[in-house]
């Protein structure tokens, strides 16, 4: 059954015009939504983009780097229609990519995004969303970011500039039973099709349901959450992995929670021919305490501290502290500073690389300001350490990132943007470091307000 379904996913999923139809077919629904309701209104915001983004390290490569100079033109559409119990919003942006020195890594990409509402009743409603990415930039897409370099990076190498695709596509039923009681079932299913023969493709399903009861409402609460992952690999070994985890809240006032946890996490490989696993099964346990706090309205502090115990069928076992610290101060209505603070382990197969398990820890801190009503600007460092102890031998990579932009609201209609973006990746394994320097400066055109198309 699992691999019926697998190959039935792939087959209908993993293909990029597929994905794009899939798109075209989205826009006709949203009109649909638009008609079947007199009070419904549809917008349309149409915008275009140019930029250029010079690197000086083309190819990430530890050494002979190549500059290069990549001027992206995109024009682009967000389709809105709000009816009375329904939403829908469709965004859509395709763009060439022209390199300056290296033309034949010239490319289409699409990035393209849909998300809707539905109210099945006064407390039921479901939610769907799909994110769609076709492009050659190792470091572009959701796990980066120019203005932001730090955030969800994806900190291992994909290195040459075959085009890839991701979709990931969320559906959830989400039923209000009471003040903060809140029953969500979900299903995910991501993949990723790499035209580069040296990358794997991959994809995954992930069921999952989250229970948020106060038995004792503004004193005690408790969160519960379920989720079951299919992993399939083109030439890794597939595995699959059950988590749970719960949670017990005292509410100390309106401005403090405290909670203490506990997380398992079990991984289980599936078996050969001969019956035997293609990995090791391992299981993570994971007791955990934390808080989150708010002293004034201009700042918040949240901590989880905990330690995880990795319990391997046959090889060494691994333990090590899993903490998150988030702090966030705003000076004023326009200055605000976060502090970011992580330790633990997971897994890396949401990335370029699967490297298996990895443990980790890293910080980062971003400072968002307004130097006039007009101009914006953001400043970022962070530090990631990783640990793939599944390799052989184990392997460990530094990463330094920081990060600065400006963004000016020239005129109503028209924005400029400039970034900077570092990043240095130091290894273990010396083919796998890098260094790169980015700069952007883009334009962006748009209409101060949509154009109404149904009210």
């Amino acid at each position: 059954m699992r691999g019926t379904l697998s190959n039935f996913c792939k087959s209908k999923m993993k293909n990029s015009i597929t994905a794009i139809s899939l798109y075209a077919t989205a826009t006709a629904l949203v009109f649909a939504l638009a008609a079947g309701s007199a009070a419904a209104v549809v917008t349309f915001h149409p915008h275009l983009s140019t930029e250029t983004v010079y690197t000086d390290n083309v190819d990430l490569t530890p050494y002979n780097e190549e500059h290069d100079f990549i001027t992206t033109i995109s024009p682009g559409m967000d389709l809105h229609a709000q009816g009375r119990i329904s939403e829908a919003t469709l965004s859509y942006t395709p763009s060439y990519s022209m390199y300056s020195r290296f033309s034949d890594n010239n490319s289409m990409r699409h990035d393209a995004s849909l998300d809707a509402m539905q109210e099945i009743s006064r407390n039921t409603r479901i939610e769907f969303s799909d994110d769609y990415l076709y492009t050659e930039d190792p470091l572009e897409g959701p796990l980066y970011s120019l203005e932001d370099p730090g955030a969800d990076v994806d900190t291992t190498v994909r290195r040459r500039r075959e085009s890839y695709s991701t979709n990931s596509t969320q559906l959830f039923l989400i039923h209000d039973f009471g003040p903060e009681d809140t029953l969500e079932v979900g299903y995910e299913y991501f993949f990723e099709d790499n035209d580069d023969e040296a990358l794997e493709d991959r994809d995954y399903q992930r069921p999952s349901l989250i229970l948020t009861y106060w038995p004792v409402q503004e004193r005690w609460g408790t969160e519960t959450e379920l989720s079951y992952t299919i992993r399939d690999y083109d030439e890794s070994a597939d595995y699959d992995d059950a988590y749970a985890r719960l949670r017990l809240i005292r509410r100390f006032g309106p401005h403090l929670d405290a909670y203490v946890e506990y997380a398992h996490e079990v991984t289980d490989y599936e078996s050969d021919a001969e019956g035997e696993d293609e990995g090791e099964d391992y299981q993570v346990y994971t007791p955990a305490a934390g808080f989150s706090w708010e002293p004034s309205p201009r700042s918040h502090v949240s901590a989880r501290f905990g330690y995880y115990f990795q319990d391997n069928d046959d090889g060494e076992n691994e333990s090590g502290p899993s903490a998150t610290v988030e702090t966030s101060y705003r000076w004023s209505e326009h200055q605000t500073f976060s502090l970011i603070g992580e330790a633990g382990y997971d897994q890396t197969d949401d990335e370029a690389e699967n490297l298996g398990f990895r443990e980790y820890y890293s910080v980062r801190g971003i400072m968002d300001y307004q130097l006039s009503r007009r101009l914006v600007g953001r400043l970022s460092v962070g530090y990631f350490n990783n640990t793939y102890t599944e390799v052989g031998p184990e392997r460990e990579d530094e990463v330094w990132s920081a990060g600065a932009g400006l963004a000016c609201q020239v005129f109503s209609w028209m924005a400029v943007e400039l970034d900077y973006a570092f990043r240095d990746l130091s290894s273990d394994l010396e083919l796998d470091e890098y260094t790169e320097n980015r700069a952007m400066i883009r334009f962006v055109f748009a209409p101060r307000t949509p154009i109404v198309l149904h009210r």
